[in-house]
């Protein structure tokens, strides 16, 4: 017997969401979620203007969990649903709504093949529900508070009708929007629109004309627009006519609780008219803009301030290095909440050395290690920053064990100082999940810089 299943988009909007939720998840006595961007590696690929491909072997992330020197967390407020951007543009022919199609199709390249929603100047976000019978759009929809219908619909001289969903307020801009990207709200109802709203399993916003027929003239003989359907309350419409054509449909009531809708329309004078009532989602249009613009991405941000200090003022991350990876980190554990996850705001996940004064200095990226020689070495790790003055030297990918009172040698610098103290990092290394790799070709850091990065999960 032959099966053949099909994972819907709602699987993906539902991931999405649940992603939008996970830094902060809890489910007792089960676990609870802490995500997490990390920075690391200090020194260069072979060929730093092509990065390596980023590998998940055992191995691999073994080594660059290492090579981690810092985690800060990740809120819900730097993580947001995001759709790829549609800058309205005029000679566009858009796509119009409708409940019969799939409107999220993606092409061999994982673009969405129907253009239907867009955002305008004014970074307010609307779905196409009328496209005037395949003509390209030439009048730019806006929202401006009472001036749309009581539906929340655009429609401009070209014929196009539009849904207004929503405004991308000044915050998601700054932290979610770019070239590629816009953010997607959580609508206040989305969880349950069944109950929330009026429109049911789903209501008549716009009635579309198909085929403005001939012989009507609404002034001296009535036209009646009649929508049928499994509805629990009927929407009502009334027709415009000009020149003996029916040029429009104004729907004056949504009804409710549509699945399928047709559109009657009968006069003692005309005929061949026709049109189509396309039914909503549930809930009706633009009570979940997530689920209706077929959101499955997700943007993350995280910012690193150059003069990041902890609680005692000392500085987290060096300011005098370049690294080459960064990424998330799901659910690490530190030595004061083991066996639970971490929940500290940031974790310096470096090992500090002091060391005796003397001469020369170890430099960034070298190896440093005890023992009769690198290769026999007894403890080994790379220099992530020095501080010459407090002869602190910071240090990551460790291996063995630290012995105080014997020399540390700088295996490029040639440099030898005594160690005389450690202190070891919170985060226990080694823990928790990397969800996502990113391999770069260089990043400098600086005293005054801010470095946020923007990272797109795609589902």
């Amino acid at each position: 017997m032959a099966n053949k299943t099909l994972l819907t988009n709602a699987f993906k909007f539902s991931s999405v969401k649940q992603m939008y939720y996970s830094p902060i998840a809890t489910i007792p006595n089960y676990f609870t979620t802490r995500m997490y961007c990390f920075l690391s590696k200090v020194d260069p690929w072979l060929d730093n203007e092509n990065p390596p491909d980023p590998t998940q072997d055992q191995k691999s992330l073994k080594h660059l969990m290492k090579n981690i020197f810092v985690v800060k967390p990740i809120g819900t407020h730097e993580i947001s649903p995001v759709i790829a951007r549609a800058n309205w543009t005029s000679g566009t022919v858009y796509d119009p709504y409708s409940d019969t199609i799939d409107l999220f199709e993606k092409d061999q390249n994982n673009v969405n093949v129907f253009k239907f929603y867009c955002n305008n100047r004014y970074d307010q976000v609307f779905k196409c529900l009328w496209n005037n019978n395949s003509n390209a759009s030439t009048i730019e929809p806006y929202f401006e508070p009472g001036t749309l219908n009581p539906n929340n619909i655009f429609q401009g001289s070209d014929g196009y009708k539009w849904k207004y969903l929503y405004t991308i307020d000044s915050a998601s801009k700054v932290n979610f929007m770019d070239s590629s990207w816009i953010p997607v709200p959580f609508a206040k109802y989305s969880s349950n629109p069944l109950k929330y709203t009026t429109a049911g399993y789903g209501n008549i916003d716009v009635i579309n004309v198909t085929n403005g027929g001939s012989g009507y003239d609404s002034a001296n003989v009535a036209i009646t627009v009649d929508i049928i359907g499994d509805n629990s309350s009927k929407a009502t419409a009334y027709a415009i006519s000009s020149n003996g054509s029916i040029s429009d449909i104004v729907v004056s009531s949504n009804g409710s609780n549509y699945i399928d809708a047709n559109v009657v329309i009968t006069s003692n004078t005309g005929s061949n008219a026709s049109a189509i009532a396309p039914v909503s989602p549930i809930g009706g249009h633009g009570s979940d803009p997530l689920s209706e613009l077929g959101c499955c991405n997700v943007m993350i941000t995280s910012t690193f301030n150059g003069s990041e200090v902890d609680v005692n003022g000392n500085p987290i991350i060096p300011i005098d290095i370049t690294y080459y990876q960064l990424g998330i980190l799901v659910n690490p554990t530190s030595i004061q909440t083991a066996p639970e996850v971490a929940n500290a705001a940031t974790y310096k996940t470096s090992t500090d050395l002091i060391v005796a004064s003397g001469f020369g200095s170890y430099t960034s990226e070298e190896i440093v290690y005890q023992g009769d020689s690198l290769d026999n070495a007894t403890f080994s790790a790379t220099v992530l920053s020095y501080n010459n003055d407090s002869n602190i030297i910071t240090i990551i990918n460790t291996s063995g064990q630290l012995n105080v009172n014997v020399p540390l040698f700088g295996d490029s610098s040639g440099t030898v100082r005594t160690l005389l103290s450690y202190s070891t990092p919170d985060l226990v290394t080694l823990s928790g999940d990397i969800l996502y790799i990113d391999n770069r070709s260089g990043i400098q850091r600086s005293s005054d810089g801010i470095e946020q990065f923007k990272v797109v999960l795609n589902y």
